[in-house]
This record gives C-alpha cells, structure tokens and sequence, in this order.
C-alpha cells in the first residue's frame, strides 16, 4: 500500500511539473516573438504609478496617443529590458526644436513632457527654437540680464519670478507689480508706462520732483506725472502740446524757451 501511495505521489508531481512547464511555455510565447494581446488598459496593472503621471500630466501623450503606441514591440520577457523605450523622433520631428539633443535634459520624465525642468549654462540656444523672439529682444537690449541663462530666472519652464527676488525695491511698499508698469523683463531699462502709473511710483526715483510738482499753486499740481511724460521715460513734452501760444510773437522771438521765463514745468513761476 505505501509503496503504492509513494508511486502515486511521484505521479502527481510529475503531471504537477509537466503542466507548469506548459504553462511557463505559453507565457513565453504569448509574450514571446509572436507578441502579447495587451491593450492599453492592462498597463495599469503592473505600471499605476506610471498611468498616473500621464493622466495627472501627460499632455498630448495623454490625449492623442496610447501607451502602446509609443511603446510598440514585444513586452518582455520577450525582448531585452529597455527595449520598448522609444526613441522622441519617432514622433517628435521637422522643427528645429527637436534636432536638440538630449532631448531628457529638460523633459527629464516623458510620461509628462511639460514639466519641463532648465538647468545648466546651454540652455539659451534650447530656448531659441521656441522663443526666438524673446532671445532677440534680450540680446539687443544689453543689460546685466543678457548675460545670464534663461534658467537663472526660469527655473521652470514658464515660472516667471519676482523681480524682487533678486532687486530691491525703488521705494517701501513696492511689489513685482509696481516692477512691470514700467520694467520689461526682457529689456529692463526701456522704461514704458501707461496712465494708471501713480505719482508715487515715479518718487521712487524722483523723490524732489514729486515733491516739487505737487507744492506748486497751478493746475499742473493736480495732475499724474504720466499725464505730461506719457508712454515712455525721460520724454520731455513741448508746452505747447497742451497751451497754445499766450504771448506775442515779438515775445517768442526773444525767449526761445518757456522755462526761460517760467522756470520749470513743475513749479511754474507766472
């Protein structure tokens, strides 16, 4: 009886191996060269993280393709590791941004290739495939910001940061703001403005002649500084844009100039 319980169980276990070698043998080759009847809703299964990033991020690698139409090919164990991981111009070309190398320098994770990460002193000529217009307005408008990487102000890509990160204020009570009424990022000494801008502003640099202005007992008093050095900084406006000529010619022929009688615009001598 022992002796035929002992050939019984050897029985079993033989059947027992010869069915899981079966099966190791059409895992393989369903996951072998013939490839795997995957769809893209069995990637969840071993990859959620992964399908999670895409859907928190993945942009067009969202909307407009699938996993298993970047990663095409056999899923291992029936190709090398790696092997599925495709190249960017397999989509990704015929612009000039994509012939820039190490394209994860930047797109450090392609599951969410917005998230774009800038480091290093090269990334300016990166940049210039995309914005071309803005490296030309920073590169003929020399100032200390042509120097510098874009990075060094975007640590991410479209971060805009606040000037006051690294300047200091004009005045107490001064916010970013305040910095772009009249600094353009890209160009920081054209001063332009528009009529919003308030005195106040202006004292920053010009302390005396705020002050000045708006002692005096005229009319010119009342008004914004904007008001006469409209748009742009530093533009002195002819009187007559605004008066017309009160006095004779015989007058205006000997005083070239209205400050030459009523001393300056911002205390006007009658």
């Amino acid at each position: 009886m022992k002796k035929m319980l002992h050939m019984t169980s050897v029985a079993f276990i033989a059947v027992g191996a010869l069915l899981l070698l079966g099966s190791i043998q059409n895992a393989d080759a369903a996951f072998g060269s013939s490839g795997a009847a995957l769809n893209k809703d069995d990637c969840i299964k071993c990859h959620g993280v992964i399908v999670k990033q895409v859907q928190d991020g993945g942009n067009k690698h969202k909307s407009e393709v699938s996993c298993l139409e970047c990663h095409k090919g056999t899923h291992p164990p029936g190709s090398q590791k790696g092997a599925l991981i495709p190249k960017c111009a397999q989509c990704h070309k015929d612009q000039p941004h994509f012939t820039l190398a190490k394209c994860a320098s930047c797109h450090q994770n392609p599951h969410q290739p917005l998230n774009i990460i800038l480091e290093g002193e090269g990334q300016k000529a990166a940049c210039n495939t995309c914005h071309p217009a803005i490296i030309k307005e920073i590169d003929s408008n020399p100032t200390a910001h042509t120097g510098f990487a874009c990075s060094f102000c975007h640590e991410k890509h479209r971060n805009k940061p606040d000037c006051l990160d690294c300047h200091d204020a004009h005045a107490e009570g001064q916010k970013f703001e305040n910095c772009v009424q009249c600094h353009q990022a890209h160009q920081p000494l054209t001063l332009t403005y528009n009529e919003t801008v308030v005195n106040s502003d202006c004292a920053a640099c010009h302390p005396d002649v705020r002050d000045t202005l708006e002692a005096g007992p005229t009319k010119h008093a009342k008004f914004k500084c904007v008001f006469c050095h409209a748009n742009e900084h530093a533009m002195v406006p002819e009187c007559q844009s605004c008066h017309d000529a009160p006095h004779s010619k015989t007058m205006l022929s000997k005083f070239k100039t209205c400050n030459e009688c009523h001393q300056s615009a911002h205390d006007i001598l009658k």
